[in-house]
């Protein structure tokens, strides 16, 4: 049985809502901007693998309400702590690797900013539908970083290589409507109406038969998922010399602190 258990005081930090053969995933960290932090993406990794062994699962939709993700919480990778940053890299990397390796149709459904790890994710999501206030960001590089998730790999090979060069070296914005033009969305919707054109698509897919999409996601993640996988490999070998630059995660920290509670790697 499919449950949200990861809580935070009295919040979950992801809500599970099974709807037929749909499973809808929504972030529940608002007064962070769902950022990602380690009881996050842990809580992701645990519902991923349940869904993907649950036969009466066919689809997974994923959202953040109207705010889809601020990026990583900068608390856990400015943490005065090595343990507590090890604890948020695992989590992380068990997070990449059930979204990597899930064998179903993975649907997102994006309002508002999704940004850093909220931005590269989507690399390893089968369709995104987006709402007409949705943008993307991809901040590493101002804050002495590097990009993450395959999303080396899995953005150039969406968004086209320059594309994707620019936003990673600029950290500018990519708007809703570059976003469908570019091919990382299938569409824009008013923001009102993203919820139910979501949910008719995902109630359509799951009325195929599980083995005819399982199948099909295996032949259209085989390469994505080895060349993401290959990617993120070189990615955490530059992330850690990252850190160890002098200043970056002092820098992170003096971030983390301004912004307070809203700890992430963009608002």
């Amino acid at each position: 049985m499919i449950t949200s258990a990861a809580k935070t005081g009295t919040a979950e930090r992801v809500l599970a809502e099974r709807r037929g053969r749909v499973l809808e995933l929504t972030l529940n960290r608002p007064a962070a901007g769902n950022a990602f932090d380690a009881e996050l993406y842990g809580e992701l990794a645990d519902l991923l693998a349940e869904a993907g062994a649950d036969s009466g699962v066919s689809c997974v939709v994923l959202s953040g309400g109207d705010r889809f993700s601020a990026g990583a919480d900068l608390h856990d990778l400015a943490a005065a702590s090595e343990s507590r940053r090890n604890v948020a890299r695992a989590a992380y990397e068990r997070f990449l690797g059930r979204l990597e390796q899930f064998p179903k149709p993975l649907l997102a459904a994006v309002a508002g900013p999704a940004v850093g790890i909220g931005f590269t994710l989507l690399g390893h999501v089968d369709i995104v539908i987006v709402a007409d206030n949705a943008r993307f960001r991809a901040p590493f590089a101002a804050l002495g970083l590097v990009p993450e998730a395959g999303s080396s790999a899995t953005l150039p090979a969406i968004l086209g290589p320059q594309r994707a060069a620019h936003l990673f070296y600029s950290g500018e914005w990519l708007s809703a409507e570059q976003a469908v033009e570019a091919g990382l969305a299938l569409c824009s919707v008013p923001v009102e109406r993203l919820g139910a054109a979501v949910a008719a698509l995902a109630d359509r897919i799951a009325a195929a038969p599980l083995s005819s999409l399982a199948a099909t996601k295996r032949l259209l993640a085989a390469s994505r998922a080895i060349d993401a996988r290959a990617a993120r490999r070189r990615e955490d070998e530059a992330f850690t010399a990252a850190l160890a630059e002098p200043g970056v995660v002092p820098g992170l920290r003096t971030i983390a602190e301004q912004i307070g509670g809203r700890a992430s790697e963009g608002r």
